[in-house]
């Protein structure tokens, strides 16, 4: 699941930068209007999704590693 996460973020990541280059840069005309307007903001919705996920799941699957640290013997 943890793999099938990062591969969502990473190709909506990729997309979304394809998307925001070629609105600047015009290599295809797209019509950006309708239906890829919904388009988009279906990325970006799984955009923030996927990276809150990866962040909470990071927060919340670390081990306490250094136990003993500041303790005296």
């Amino acid at each position: 699941m943890k793999h099938f996460i990062t591969f969502l973020f990473v190709a909506s990541l990729l997309i979304l930068g394809f998307i925001a280059l070629n609105y600047i840069w015009h290599w295809i005309p797209i019509d950006y209007t309708g239906l890829i307007k919904v388009f988009i903001s279906v990325l970006v919705l799984i955009f923030i999704g996927t990276g809150l996920a990866m962040v909470i799941s990071a927060a919340y699957g670390r081990k306490d590693n250094q136990q003993d640290v500041g303790k005296k013997d």
